[in-house]
């Protein structure tokens, strides 16, 4: 009966505190982030009055010795950093609760009996890295800072779900901790973390003191992005050297998007500068460029949560090579010029291995280029921090005679004064240097005459032709180093054609006709 009264008379006193204006704190707990044993504590807890001008006042007793090991006020604040230094030994059992004191008012939360060295909390536990690759997940989370050994749980689901849970545990390590999980291939997922120290089993043998720590924000999980990405570049406009080239390519598909896209493209900005390329980040579908005359290579990757996509290179040709131009008289160089030359495979077109320099000049250029063989090279200028292409041109350190006389020569358009002899050019490669004209001999009737074509031609018509005479046409290709082989046919000229005109028998042949329709009427006339 008596023991009634006194827990009637305690509710009836905490009804009358708080009817009056002081209402105790709730959820107090107490904590340090690490297991380390120099590390200080923290406590915090809920604040339920509303009123000011409160205090809260911390208290912690030595379950053991009988006594108070601390009283902290912290006033109106709901948190107390507790120094070591205050505590003394942290092994012993201790109850602590805060009182609040609302003007004469005091009132006491509930108490917590607890091991301070067992209590540790750990940061939620941060994802640093998440791959997806044929429907497993590697994760790679942050160590917590004393690099100690951790229980973690996972949990996962689809989205609408209910969640799926695990457990693991990693060891003492200063490298970060990782985990696989396996989930279905072509589905989307959401993932949390928390962790949990592990605690000295000697000292903290009620496992309900080891706290979790909060979740990690929930994470979406796209599908892994498998194929490259399908770019498309546009050439708008040709200025003083400098081609505007822009990008665009589609997004990827919703699954592989979700938590957002991050593109990644590499792109040429100055050929002599190392590293040549130079990496550009962007989150929209869209890339404007600025390059020069020369070949340009761009390359972009598309980087979502759990990886990234193949990458896909592009390759912008160069401009049109000219076939021939003057050599530069002189190139002057310094930190705003870049010179940039190739051979051209099969003298014409590029190749993988393009030389740079901002030093050299063209003179040293040409002293280390193979003879007789053509390359081709572009004079860039930085101004106004934007790339122009100043000078272009084809060049041999050496030139040779051609090695070979034109191809496939024939002839056609045969009459008994006059035909056409036709030839394929001389290939790049095998005219040594740059082709100034074709030599033509036509030999017949005791005779040569001699022609000189422009390098650019493939065809000539010879006239002045005996009837039936035999001719011997030689075509040779020539340099300024000199004329490379001669390339042979042999023809006849048509006999001269006897009797009349063309237009004396086509007369002949309407007179013909004029009279047999004559002699056609005149019998008809008569019958």
């Amino acid at each position: 009966m008596g023991i009634r009264v006194a827990v009637l008379l305690l509710v009836v006193s905490v009804s009358l505190t708080e009817a009056a204006g002081c209402i105790p704190t709730t959820s107090l707990r107490c904590y340090k982030n690490s297991t380390f044993l120099e590390e200080d504590f923290i406590c915090k807890w809920d604040k339920r009055n509303p009123k000011e001008n409160q205090t809260h006042t911390l208290f912690i007793w030595d379950s053991e010795k009988k006594r108070f090991i601390m009283s902290a006020n912290s006033g109106d604040h709901s948190e107390r950093y507790i120094f070591l230094e205050e505590l003394g030994i942290t092994t012993r059992k201790t109850d602590i609760w805060v009182q609040t004191q609302v003007g004469n008012l005091t009132c006491n939360s509930s108490k917590i009996s607890v091991i301070l060295e067992c209590l540790v909390k750990y940061s939620a536990p941060q994802i640093t890295r998440i791959k997806r690759s044929a429907g497993i997940l590697s994760l790679k989370l942050d160590k917590p800072k004393d690099y100690k050994s951790v229980k973690y749980e996972i949990r996962w689901r689809e989205r609408g779900s209910e969640w799926q849970n695990a457990t693991f545990e990693t060891e003492d390590s200063t490298s970060q901790d990782s985990y696989k999980l396996h989930l279905q291939k072509q589905t989307i997922y959401q993932i949390q973390l928390r962790r949990q120290a592990k605690l000295q089993p000697r000292i903290c043998k009620d496992s309900l003191q080891t706290l979790w720590s909060d979740w990690s924000p929930v994470v979406d999980v796209p599908l892994e992005i498998r194929l490259p990405l399908v770019i498309c570049w546009l050439e708008k406009k040709w200025t003083s050297g400098t081609r505007h080239i822009n990008l665009t390519w589609d997004e990827p598909s919703a699954e592989q998007s979700v938590g957002g896209v991050e593109y990644k493209l590499n792109v040429i900005v100055w050929p002599c500068e190392k590293p040549k390329r130079k990496e550009k980040l962007t989150l929209n579908q869209t890339f404007k460029t600025s390059i020069t005359y020369s070949e340009a290579r761009i390359s972009i990757i598309a980087t979502n949560k759990v990886g990234s996509s193949p990458p896909l290179e592009i390759v912008i040709p160069a401009v049109k090579h000219l076939s021939n131009c003057d050599k530069p008289s002189n190139i002057t160089q310094d930190y705003q010029t870049c010179l940039e030359w190739y051979k051209l495979e099969n003298g014409e077109t590029g190749t993988s291995t393009v030389n740079s320099s901002g030093k050299k000049s063209f003179k040293d250029i040409e002293k280390g280029v193979e003879k007789f063989e053509r390359h081709y090279y572009f004079l860039h200028t930085m101004r106004n921090k934007h790339l122009h292409t100043v000078d272009m041109c084809p060049f041999y350190s050496e030139q040779g005679a051609p090695i070979k006389g034109p191809g496939n020569v024939n002839i056609s358009n045969v009459t008994h004064e006059s035909a056409v002899v036709r030839w394929l050019s001389i290939p790049v490669a095998e005219q040594r240097g740059f082709l100034l004209h074709y030599l033509i001999w036509i030999s017949g009737q005791g005779n040569t005459t001699f022609h000189e074509v422009q390098a650019n031609e493939t065809s000539f018509k010879i006239k002045n032709l005996h009837p039936g005479a035999s001719y011997t046409v030689s075509i040779a290709g020539e340099t300024m180093a000199g004329k490379g082989p001669n390339s042979t046919v042999n023809f006849e000229t048509h006999s001269e054609e006897m009797g009349l005109s063309w237009q004396d028998q086509t007369i002949l042949s309407v007179c013909v006709v004029a009279l047999l329709c004559t002699i056609i009427c005149s019998v008809a006339v008569r019958r």
